[in-house]
């Protein structure tokens, strides 16, 4: 039955191919015109199960934080520069930053000094804890005050930054080396010299302005007319720089860094590499059919089914899906190098058939109805294994088999329907013009293994078995690679400055979090504080170096109880103003300076002391900047109120899972409160990925061997069909070892994509083995030799195909098509080796039965 159709079908193409020509240019256009309205998206978490909590907890935190959603503008420092123009220029640069309304708000200095500590001096002590106390009194006593007095001359009359002497000034007693380090480190979690007053990196070779824009990340093209306006900023600053630098210093690199910089790099890298891809991979199986076939004009043989399959293919990612990522953009590559298999099966055929003597119209007849038959059992497995990525939670690879899968298909029917009309049209042609075509195939080789394993199939056998014991020994030694950032590219810029600015001002973009939500404000500010407490500890254990949360700016209760009722009983005593006024007056007097520049100062100072009401967020509504500081670590839902404590490793520590302490930490708090972070991602990934891959494989060979069976209706040929694939998957993994390539969350699902791939070539043999059923072995040899020539034909094909996809600058990628070029290679070789050394066995028997026949 499916025989007799597919010869309708060559019928069909063979009497009508002008109509099957203009009916494939209808579609060709409308799936085209679908395609150019392809989207890319290049937001790497959009690949990930949307569906899953801990993915979920990460974006949310991302959003309603925003800790890595900045825009970076760093300021290059030239080495042995003075500092103080290009503070200049990071101020004017801020300015005009702020005034563009594709940024929300520009952090560029550390503010206005006077405002904040007219903010939080008159709160200091209760930032206190009993040690601080101490302190506090220590610094009050008759001999602090002498030393702290004559200590400010120095200061005053040595030249120091302005900055430097402001803070003096209004803090003349040192109170805020309490809060200082508080808000230094409330900054994005940065490590900076805040006596420069601006974002400066302790090393003094960068400055930094934080832009928060007024879109996400992932809207492509606001982030291109983000980065072009602020480059116009540059430049115009960059012709007011003699001016501004009097002449005396070079105009400074200006780069931009952050998520929206490496989404926008993402983006063009994407692009290119689908076209790349394209090109590519395009290009190299045309040479290949080239040089097998020795003639230009089956180029169009390949080309026309391949450009067919594709279009529809894109065009069919633009109704399901509206956009390509960095999964779906190799789904091309994987197409030609599979698409390309049915053309040159098909082919083969023909051009044995006619070389054998047969007229075009028979050879039409045994391509369609016996290669035929082999091609759509093939497509369907390799489509079905490719739907099994179904099962898997991770969207990206979902849809990479959804289209892969689907894009087989189409390429199938393209082939079905194209080939046919194409070898008609030509054959018209030549026959019009009284010529002959010249149909050749080369054998790549093929030829000698086949006979090589039929003749000696015992060694063949032997090493095999050798060679499936060495490589299940190496494949035990497999390593996997689980780090997320392991599969972004390389050489995007904005990644590139994220990693400078994290290394010159410390850690504070590889944190993680402790988030807490709750309906109410008093709530969550507990569950905060309790998370800080836990933080304190993990820091006191030495898991991580640091943290900050609400804490930083609002004290949790406990602590401000202590520190009022310490208050209410030192005022009048130890800690009354009035007292310190009058013995420190006297001691700048004595180190001779005038009391009354401190007056201020020691306004706050006299604040802070009696100070009797515990500190909330009301009192922080006038200032700007204390608000900014406070939306740092809380922010209101549409469900409550959420809180982050941000927990910082050390260096290079923790990257690919959190410390189990932290992950006990988070137990202890309860449910309302969530660890999270890229490592805590990398965690989860690892697990995820391993079962959904396990579970794809499982199914993909299930599908697999039930098609089989429901093609040959026999267990022992489905079984022979799957040998080239269990084997060559076995080797495939040995290889791996062998060169070094590790497993990652990306190329472990490639053993899926070789089930739909591998299984092709075995299916190809048994079908020819099974055709010449009750045929001399001579007859074998040349037959099962002609079909080696077209699979090992169409395995450089899928090696060819799949290589492109290495040119990626995505190192998933990179590795999926490295370890698929392997797979290709490693079943190829067992269905042109092994299998026919085991019918050469079986074919002997058979003989040696009808040999010993009465």
């Amino acid at each position: 039955m499916q025989r007799r159709f597919l010869r309708v079908i060559a019928t069909f193409a063979r009497r009508r191919y002008r109509l099957v020509f203009a009916v494939t240019a209808v579609w060709m256009l409308a799936a085209g015109l679908a395609a150019s309205r392809l989207r890319f998206d290049p937001d790497f978490l959009n690949l990930l199960p949307q569906e899953a909590k801990e993915i979920q907890t990460y974006r949310r935190n991302l959003e309603e934080f925003g800790s890595v959603d900045y825009l970076l503008v760093a300021i290059r420092i030239p080495e042995g520069a003075i500092v103080e123009p290009y503070e200049s220029l990071a101020g004017r640069l801020g300015q005009r930053l702020a005034a563009l309304p594709e940024l929300g708000s520009v952090e560029y200095e550390l503010g206005d000094l006077e405002e904040l500590l007219a903010t939080f001096l008159p709160q200091a002590m209760l930032f206190l804890d009993e040690a601080g106390h101490e302190q506090v009194l220590a610094k009050t006593s008759d001999e602090a005050l002498a030393l702290r007095a004559r200590e400010l001359r120095r200061l005053i009359t040595t030249p120091q930054a302005l900055t430097l002497k402001r803070l003096v000034l209004l803090d003349p007693l040192g109170l805020s080396e309490v809060f200082l380090d508080r808000l230094n480190t409330a900054r994005v979690g940065l490590s900076l010299d805040w006596s420069s007053g601006y974002l400066l990196s302790r090393d003094h070779r960068m400055l930094l302005l934080l832009g928060k824009p007024s879109r996400p990340p992932q809207d492509v093209e606001f982030n291109k007319r983000l980065v072009a306006v602020v480059g116009r900023e540059v430049d115009a600053l960059r012709a007011e720089w003699p001016e501004l630098s009097k002449g005396t210093a070079e105009f400074p690199e200006v780069v931009l860094g952050g998520r929206y910089v490496i989404a926008l790099g993402d983006e063009a890298l994407i692009r290119r590499d689908a076209i790349i891809n394209v090109v590519t991979s395009f290009s190299g199986v045309l040479l290949l059919f080239l040089f097998a076939f020795r003639r230009f004009g089956v180029l169009a043989y390949a080309f026309l089914p391949l450009s067919c399959g594709l279009l529809l293919t894109f065009g069919f990612s633009y109704l399901a899906f509206g956009v390509l990522n960095s999964a779906t953009s190799g789904v091309a590559a994987l197409l030609i190098g599979l698409g390309i298999d049915f053309v040159i099966v098909s082919y083969g055929r023909f051009v044995e058939e006619r070389r054998r003597g047969a007229t075009f119209e028979n050879a039409l007849e045994s391509m369609s109805g016996s290669s035929g038959r082999a091609v759509v059992v093939g497509a369907v497995t390799s489509a079905a294994t490719f739907y099994a990525f179904a099962v898997t939670e991770f969207t990206g690879l979902a849809q990479m088999g959804l289209l892969t899968g689907t894009g087989i298909l189409f390429c199938m029917v393209a082939v079905l329907f194209l080939l046919p009309s194409l070898l008609a049209w030509s054959h018209d042609r030549h026959e019009r013009r009284r010529t002959d075509q010249r149909l050749f195939l080369h054998d790549l080789g093929s030829s000698w293994l086949i006979r090589t394993s039929l003749r000696r199939p015992r060694l063949v056998l032997g090493l095999a078995l050798a060679a499936t014991a060495l490589a299940s020994w190496l494949a035990s030694g497999l390593r996997f690679e689980d780090s997320v950032k392991a599969m972004r590219p390389a050489g995007n810029p904005g990644t590139e400055v994220w990693e400078e600015v994290a290394t010159r001002f410390g850690s504070g973009f590889e944190q993680m979090n402790l988030v807490a939500s709750a309906p109410g404000l008093d709530e969550v500010l507990e569950l905060a504080h309790e998370a800080a407490a836990e933080a304190a500890r993990l820091v006191e254990s030495g898991v991580i170096d640091d943290y900050d949360g609400i804490d930083s700016v609002i004290p949790p209760p406990s602590q401000q109880a202590i520190a009022l009722a310490w208050l209410a009983r030192e005022r009048r005593g130890r800690l009354d103003p009035e007292a310190i006024r009058a013995r420190f007056d006297a001691a700048l007097s004595a180190a001779g300076l005038r009391p009354a520049p401190f007056a201020r100062g020691l306004e706050l100072f006299t604040a802070a002391v009696e100070r009797e009401e515990p500190l909330g967020l009301s009192d922080f509504r006038e200032s700007a900047q204390a608000s900014r500081l406070l939306d740092r670590y809380l922010v209101r839902t549409a469900d409550g109120w959420r809180s982050s404590v941000y927990l910082y490793p050390p260096p290079q520590v923790w990257r690919r899972d959190a410390p189990p302490e932290a992950y006990a930490a988070a137990e202890r708090l309860g449910p309302r409160v969530e660890l999270t972070g890229a490592n805590v991602i990398s965690a989860f990934l690892r697990q995820r990925v391993l079962r959904d891959a396990r579970t794809a494989a499982a199914l993909g060979y299930v599908l697999v061997a039930v098609l089989l069976w429901i093609d040959f209706r026999n267990l022992r040929d489905t079984l022979l069909a799957l040998v080239p694939l269990s084997i060559g998957v076995v080797w495939m993994l040995g290889g791996m070892a062998l060169l070094g390539v590790a497993m990652n969350f990306m190329n472990i699902f490639v053993t899926t994509m070789i089930i739909g791939i591998g299984v092709d070539y075995g299916i190809h043999m048994v079908h020819r083995y099974r055709e010449l059923g009750g045929s001399e072995k001579k007859a074998y040899t040349a037959g099962l030799g002609e079909t080696g020539k077209a699979i090992v034909l169409a395995a450089l094909s899928t090696v060819v195909g799949f290589g492109s996809l290495s040119l990626s600058h995505y190192p998933g990628l990179q590795s999926m098509g490295k370890v698929a070029i392997l797979g290709a290679a490693a079943t190829c070789l067992v269905a042109i080796t092994v299998l026919p050394a085991y019918l050469s066995l079986r074919i002997t028997r058979h003989e040696e039965r009808r040999g010993s026949l009465p």
